[in-house]
């Protein structure tokens, strides 16, 4: 069995694991994500196809995952719930899905959980090798543009781990980037520190207030908060290595708060990336200074 997919599935019940062991190795192998629904069949997502099982799931086969998921202590992640999902020993996350509950228009909780979507990590090394090539190592004060899925957040965790050498800081607002379990980077970020589910402006002020970085890294920035972050950044003279949402540059360029951030100055070069069909490859390299 694939060590990665073996570690995945050692989080569900025993009758769920008898169930997913019995996928090819192909399957096993490049597996992506194990989708568990209530009164559908199991799937697995692997090389842009699909593995079904014959065995539907019932409500309590979703219940009893979660409880498994959660080493049967809900309560101890009731924040993580409440955010959408579970981080995984090894990195990996599951994802939930179910019926909002709001008290004083905040979100509280996720009851009657009807879906779970566990994403299996595998971190690529060497996916950051084709931007370091080009930018000849002078990764400092980048933005990686890409649509969802086209390995924006893998690059990010090949960076830090190639400036094993510098003070670093992560700002891991999603717990994806280090994926820390019980505090623990699961993933290989080298020498970085990692600011937790921090919000990423209150990530980055503490950061630089407490770290002293020379690089913070940062995933999914995008709004005004951001905005005003990277600037109190670049006062500083960190070098900021953020990704942002985006199809290609010239619908991003449209985008009024990505104008508002290049002309911080946080940024010199924009890196595109070409898309899911080939997660981490580069379609161009533009210089900030040539779009403004």
């Amino acid at each position: 069995m694939d060590v990665e997919f073996e570690k995945v599935v050692q989080n569900l019940p025993e009758n769920l694991i008898k169930i997913l062991t019995t996928a090819p190795f192909n399957v096993k192998k490049n597996a992506k994500e194990i989708r568990l629904r209530a009164g559908r069949n199991i799937i697995i997502n692997y090389d842009n196809t699909q593995y079904f099982f014959n065995e539907t799931l019932t409500n309590q086969d979703i219940k009893n995952a979660l409880i498994s998921i959660c080493g049967y202590s809900i309560h101890s992640h009731t924040e993580e719930i409440k955010n959408g999902f579970i981080t995984l020993k090894g990195g990996h996350r599951a994802g939930i899905c179910g019926t909002a509950v709001y008290e004083n228009n905040e979100l509280t909780t996720i009851k009657n959980i009807s879906s779970i979507n566990i994403r299996i990590a595998r971190q690529i090394n060497s996916a950051a090798q084709m931007l370091l090539t080009i930018l000849k190592n002078d990764i400092g004060k980048i933005l990686i543009i890409g649509p969802p899925a086209s390995g924006k957040t893998t690059i990010l965790k090949d960076i830090a781990k190639n400036l094993k050498n510098s003070s670093v800081c992560i700002i891991d607002s999603r717990g994806e980037i280090a994926a820390c379990y019980n505090g623990i980077p699961q993933n290989d970020i080298s020498n970085a520190d990692v600011f937790d589910f921090y919000d990423r402006k209150d990530g980055i002020i503490c950061a630089i207030k407490t770290m002293n970085p020379e690089y913070i890294i940062c995933d999914e920035i995008g709004d005004e908060n951001d905005l005003t972050a990277i600037k109190l950044a670049v006062g500083t003279g960190v070098k900021l290595i953020a990704t942002m949402h985006g199809e290609n540059l010239k619908e991003i360029k449209n985008r009024e708060i990505f104008k508002k951030i290049i002309q911080t100055n946080a940024f010199l070069n924009i890196a595109i990336l070409k898309g899911k069909s080939t997660p981490c490859l580069i379609d161009s390299i533009v210089k900030v200074g040539d779009i403004m």
